[in-house]
């Protein structure tokens, strides 16, 4: 076991005080009105290692506190899973970022432009101002990788949802941010494929411990995979993978038995070889809110996420088949037998042999009446449902809370592999692949391995990694980004969606009255509705008043 110490924690009290002034720059809430941060002390910063440190500390530091609305934000990125159908939240923020609904005036997706567009002035100024400092050329250039590591996972991520976005790669003044264009789509991402290999080439492998938390080489390479699927360059995808899972450096995490999943989202969680790349918090210094939102209600939180019933019924059965096909599967008893990546993801609550998530000692239950504590209709937008993956029963202060969360793990390098290879070339797929990737994440999870015999076309094999994505990286961040770039956004964001099971027997504990439920008898609460155009999201409404340059998206005139 590494012990952890991260770059951003090792000069945090410092960082704290040097990042507000050389990097962070105006408070404006617009890009386009901020005050270019090269302006700010760069006459006397600058002058030596100490202080290229502290402007590197500066690019690495995520979004913390109450600041949701960012790429790189633990709170974010579960808004960008609940976007792509894996849930809700209580207030519609997350379905507004993407259906018919969706508006150039929406605040999140303002936040994401303007946060994302905050983080790469960041790393323009450390990029515009390394080569004076009094350093090794070779750390240099190995700061200046991992700065372009950093800036180019936000300019992705704009190009990937908003398509053409302006494409700042120096310090700009006030007017040239305000006249800046539209760079094409492409060519982001080719940018960004190039400073990706650059880095790969100047990164190191790992780092010692007092440095652990930093861009490696690894970290690089699945970054640029994810680009690579983006842009469906299958063999490109599958080379970077095939590089990450040949050089030995990770694994799936079985350190704590049946417990493994589940706890890999603890703290501690954070040094397992598991982990590529991750957003820390420091105690005392960087927390998220992120915790109470999740927290049910009953346990003090918030319970300001709702997570789908299509998610829950996902999960495989404990003999590693679906529930359409499995026996062991029964509907008046929905979440017995299960998966254990579900009784770890998800609060659910007493229903036929199943007594209900268990959590501090106290049984989650959202049948006790409309105005108790997490009753599944308290809310428009409540469903009976709670995530609970990543919450840490040891946690005893849910407003201060630093745990870690995940942005690259090695589950979604082996995947992403598989899927690479089925796509550019299913021959490949043979049975030593198969237990290589996929077999090896659904081991960890006890399920059985599945085998080509029973895989044995593409189509299958390509439903089989989307499903297993779905369940394993789920509240992770990445439902979106595969829901878009699969093309099935029409189906999966299109239809009502559900919560838990109710019954008609005013003398059963899940009794609905007249709250409207499916077939199967699942609670209907949130219908969605997705148009073609929402493939993209809107450039902001308040950047377009400022720059006249900028072109708003099909769709949202």
């Amino acid at each position: 076991m590494k012990t952890y110490n991260s770059i951003r924690n090792i000069f945090r009290a410092l960082a704290l005080a040097m990042i507000a002034m050389v990097v962070l720059g105006s408070c404006s809430d617009d890009l386009l009105e901020k005050n270019p941060p090269s302006e700010i002390s760069n006459s006397n910063f600058w002058t030596g290692e100490s202080d290229a440190m502290l402007a590197l500390v500066g690019c690495y530091t995520s979004s913390h506190g109450w600041n949701h609305d960012n790429f790189d934000s633990p709170q974010g990125m579960l808004y960008l899973d609940f976007a792509g159908g894996n849930g809700t939240e209580k207030e519609n923020f997350t379905s507004l970022m993407c259906s018919t609904n969706t508006l150039a005036t929406n605040s999140n997706l303002r936040y994401y432009w303007s946060n994302a567009y905050t983080n790469i002035a960041n790393c323009n100024t450390f990029l515009d101002n390394i080569e004076s400092c009094k350093m090794s050329e070779d750390k240099i250039k190995a700061w200046a990788a991992e700065v372009k590591c950093i800036r180019a996972s936000f300019l992705m991520k704009l190009a990937f949802h908003y398509k053409d976005v302006p494409m700042p790669l120096t310090t700009l003044n006030i007017e040239e941010a305000n006249t800046i264009e539209q760079t094409p789509q492409q060519q982001v991402y080719d940018q960004c494929e190039r400073d990706l290999l650059e880095a790969i080439s100047l990164l190191p492998l790992e780092y010692p411990s007092s440095d652990y938390g930093r861009y490696t080489q690894g970290a690089a390479r699945a970054l640029l995979g994810r680009l690579y699927l983006a842009e469906e360059r299958w063999a490109d995808a599958a080379s970077q993978y095939r590089a990450i899972i040949s050089s030995g450096m990770y694994e799936i995490d079985r350190s704590n038995g049946s417990d493994s999943y589940e706890k890999l989202f603890w703290y501690g969680g954070e040094n397992s070889k598991e982990q590529l790349f991750f957003i820390n918090g420091a105690k005392g210094q960087y927390t998220w809110s992120r915790y109470i939102y999740l927290t049910p209600e009953t346990y003090g939180g918030w319970h300001q996420f709702a997570v789908y019933n299509e998610l829950v019924k996902e999960y495989f059965c404990s003999d590693g088949l679906s529930i359409e096909e499995s026996p062991l599967y029964d509907k008046a008893d929905p979440y017995a037998n299960r998966d254990i990546r579900l009784y770890a993801s998800v609060f659910l609550p007493p229903l036929g042999s199943y007594p209900g998530t268990e959590f501090k000692g106290q049984v989650y239950d959202c049948y006790n009446g409309g105005s108790s504590s997490d009753a599944y209709n308290k809310f428009n937008l409540f469903n009976g449902y709670c995530p609970k993956k990543g919450l840490d029963p040891s946690n005893e202060d849910i407003w201060s809370a630093y745990v870690y969360v995940p942005v690259i793990r090695y589950a979604e390098v082996l995947l992403s592999y598989l899927e690479a290879v089925n796509e550019y070339a299913p021959n490949e797929v043979d049975q030593t692949l198969l237990d290589l990737t996929i077999n090896d994440v659904r081991d960890r999870a006890l399920l059985p391995g599945l085998s080509k015999s029973t895989l044995s076309s593409q189509q299958a094999v390509r439903n089989a990694v989307r499903k297993e994505r779905r369940v394993e990286l789920a509240f992770e961040g990445l439902r979106l980004f595969d829901v878009l770039r699969w093309g099935i956004a029409s189906q999966e964001l299109n239809h009502t969606f559900t919560g838990v099971m109710l019954s008609d027997d005013p003398t059963a504990h899940n009794y609905g009255g007249n709250s409207a439920r499916d077939a199967d008898g699942y609670y209907q609460f949130e219908q969605r509705a997705w148009a073609s155009h929402n493939r993209y999201w809107p450039i902001p409404q308040n950047d377009l008043n400022v720059n006249k340059s900028l072109v708003q998206n099909e769709g949202y005139n």
